[in-house]
């Protein structure tokens, strides 16, 4: 009887210790989610990248949309999310881990009726400032050496439509000349991330 209760002890302090090392080891390594491609190189839409971490948000006025080429219908507002994971990665090392992914949700402004044509910004009864009116477009970055050997710091393009939702559910990497020519020429320090326009990745605190 003392035999098996010993045995017993032993058994479950070495499930214990197993369980910290787990959860030690996952703690110490995040995990990072990959995007998932068919073997065309053709990427699948992310799903719940709005529960991501938001790391900003940054308002436009009407000019060219890097997603399509054509001139937006109004101001549009671009918040930006990671994959949990690669952040946590990041905040860790201060290199973005491959596998990366990062999203760039737009949405339209709200124009018309009680907003001012020049400055953009509606009174209404939540009270005066500028609103987001539709989502209307998405884009993704990825970071995978694998997929992309010659591409500046492994990095590809991907755009799921100028449109409302729905968004494509898939998409085709995009040139480097259409959607990585500001990341080259502003970011060539930071990974080709433009980690500075980003206050969530700016006020990360330090390792």
């Amino acid at each position: 009887m003392k035999a098996m209760t010993l045995m017993l002890f032993a058994c479950f302090a070495w499930a214990a210790a197993e369980a910290a090392v787990s959860v030690e080891t996952r703690l110490g390594a995040p995990t990072v989610a990959r995007a998932t491609f068919d073997a065309n190189g053709t990427v699948e839409l992310p799903v719940n990248y709005r529960q991501w971490s938001h790391v900003g948000t940054r308002y436009k006025p009407v000019g060219l949309s890097i997603l399509d080429g054509k001139i937006t219908k109004t101001p549009e507002v671009l918040n930006a999310y990671v994959e949990p994971g690669a952040l946590a990665a990041y905040r860790a090392t201060r290199r973005w881990p491959d596998g990366t992914q990062m999203v760039k949700e737009f949405s339209s402004v709200l124009v018309g009726t009680g907003c001012d044509d020049k400055t953009m910004l509606c009174t209404t009864q939540f009270g005066r400032g500028l609103f987001e009116s539709g989502y209307v477009g998405l884009g993704m970055m990825v970071k995978d050496a694998k997929r992309f050997p010659d591409a500046p710091g492994h990095w590809g393009f991907f755009s799921f439509g100028h449109k409302s939702p729905p968004y494509d559910g898939v998409s085709d990497p995009r040139p480097l000349s259409q959607c990585g020519y500001c990341h080259v020429n502003l970011a060539s320090d930071t990974d080709f991330v433009i980690s500075r326009a980003h206050i969530g990745l700016t006020s990360l605190p330090p390792n």
